[in-house]
């Protein structure tokens, strides 16, 4: 059994914002660039995480194995 990890693609993302509305728990925008990275990984990937990756405008950020 794989795990899974939450990746946000930097050079995609543009900091909108919606991760971390969605998922605080997981996301946080960087102060220094502006956009978004992971703040915590998930034990498992909750509905607040498959949201925020599924909502994310660009599709900036993805969940992969490990």
């Amino acid at each position: 059994m794989s795990t899974k990890k939450v990746v946000v693609n930097q050079d995609t993302c543009i900091g909108c914002n919606t991760c971390t509305l969605i998922d605080p728990d997981t996301f946080e925008l960087n102060q220094t660039t502006f956009k978004a990275q992971v703040k915590k990984q998930p034990e498992t990937i909750g509905q607040a995480t498959q949201s925020a990756v599924d909502c994310c405008p660009v599709g900036a950020i993805s969940i992969v194995d490990e």
